[in-house]
């Protein structure tokens, strides 16, 4: 019986070892399934971390390239953006600078590749493989372009699109005829040389920073008719000021360097024509018969310094202003011949306007001042974003 026994107990002997051995097998099997499990999610986790860090890198190249835009449109092909990508200095293109500031993580620590791009909205608000090809500024001229943003973290590329349209901003320009200060009509001849033309909202002046009264301030005979309707002089006004206010000439300059109407030097008769022209320095006298502007399209000439004269039998539409930075006290603005401006005439300081020919000089024109646009901000065009696969440009 006692060795039956312990025949017995040798036998549980052996099975407890089968059975531990079985346990140890299925906790091992276990535990590499459950390493398995979580290493796979920690490779998903880095992934999707890292597309996330890569679209949020492309985004920002997308934004930032958009702001510049706001600050520089890309008006005419003067102002042609060239593709940006890292290391690259130009004004047009994001720095990394602006880009690194919330780019922040070991996966940026590895170094990022970024591209971004500016194109001509060819096919309208869909964008397609034709843009590629487009010129890299407004070509067809209606305020819209492409913007194509490229990043790259750690092996994953994202590619952002978006048309923006730049925001034309509208202008308030003081609705007087012309501000300056001073003015002369000569010679003395009996008719209308400048005409007001005064409605229920405003009398539409001629406004000078001195005394009217006062001898070579507002220098005309009022006895032959030279100003419609007589006495519609103003003053002394806008005294210690420009016109318009320094971020108001900011603007302006800044739409004819994007329209490409910003000249340093003396422009050409025919280059006179825009919605905005700049003139930084010159002393010129034009002669023609020519019309620059439309009624329905006027523009404005802002002459930074220098001297201009009209002395022809030309028409414009829009508003002449210049804004004396020689702080000068002669005649700035000359009127002479058959030259009739629609609209008005503005000389800072104390520069003068010299009117006389043979017609109307000055004929106030509402629209010259009503029509008058800069540009904002460039904003993105609704349902025009989207993410696209990955290409090579």
């Amino acid at each position: 019986m006692g060795r039956l026994v312990r025949r017995l107990a040798r036998g549980q002997e052996g099975t407890t070892i089968v059975t531990a051995i079985a346990l140890m097998s299925a906790m091992l099997i276990t535990g590499m399934a459950s390493y398995s499990v979580l290493d796979t999610q920690q490779s998903n986790s880095a992934r999707d971390r890292q597309r996330e860090g890569s679209f949020n890198y492309a985004e920002a190249v997308l934004n930032t390239q958009a702001f510049i835009l706001s600050r520089q449109w890309a008006g005419n092909v003067a102002v042609n953006y060239p593709d940006c990508q890292q290391g690259t200095t130009s004004g047009f293109c994001p720095q990394a600078s602006q880009l690194n500031a919330s780019a922040k993580g070991p996966d940026f620590n590895a170094g990022v590749q970024w591209k971004s791009s500016v194109r001509d909205d060819v096919s309208g608000s869909h964008y397609d493989g034709s843009v590629a090809a487009a010129g890299h500024w407004d070509a067809n001229d209606n305020d819209r372009v492409w913007i194509r943003a490229q990043a790259k973290v750690r092996g994953r590329t994202r590619t952002l699109v978006e048309l923006v349209q730049v925001q034309q901003f509208s202008e308030l320009l003081p609705k007087r005829t012309i501000i300056a200060g001073h003015f002369v009509v000569h010679p003395s001849g009996k008719h209308v040389y400048i005409a007001t033309n005064p409605d229920s909202t405003s009398g539409h002046p001629i406004t000078v920073r001195c005394n009217p009264h006062s001898n070579g301030c507002a220098n005309y005979e009022p006895d032959k008719g030279q100003i419609d309707p007589e006495g519609a002089v103003a003053g002394p006004e806008y005294v210690g000021k420009p016109v318009l206010e320094p971020e108001v000439q900011d603007r302006l300059r800044e739409r004819a360097i994007a329209d490409g109407t910003f000249y340093t030097g003396c422009p050409t008769e025919a280059q006179l024509t825009g919605k905005v022209v700049w003139v930084e320095s010159c002393s010129v006298s034009y002669k023609s018969n020519a019309t620059f502007n439309s009624a329905a399209n006027p523009g404005i000439v802002v002459w930074n310094s220098g001297t201009v004269e009209f002395d022809g039998t030309s028409t414009f539409y829009g508003v002449v202003y210049h804004t004396n930075q020689g702080n000068s006290s002669a005649d700035l603005v000359v009127l002479r011949g058959g030259i009739t401006i629609y609209g008005g005439v503005y000389v800072d300081g104390d520069g003068g306007v010299d009117v006389g020919s043979n017609k109307v000089n000055i004929s106030f024109l509402n629209s010259a001042f009503d029509l008058i646009g800069t540009y904002g901000a460039a904003g993105l065009v609704q349902n025009s974003w989207r993410e696209i696969p990955a290409l090579q440009y």
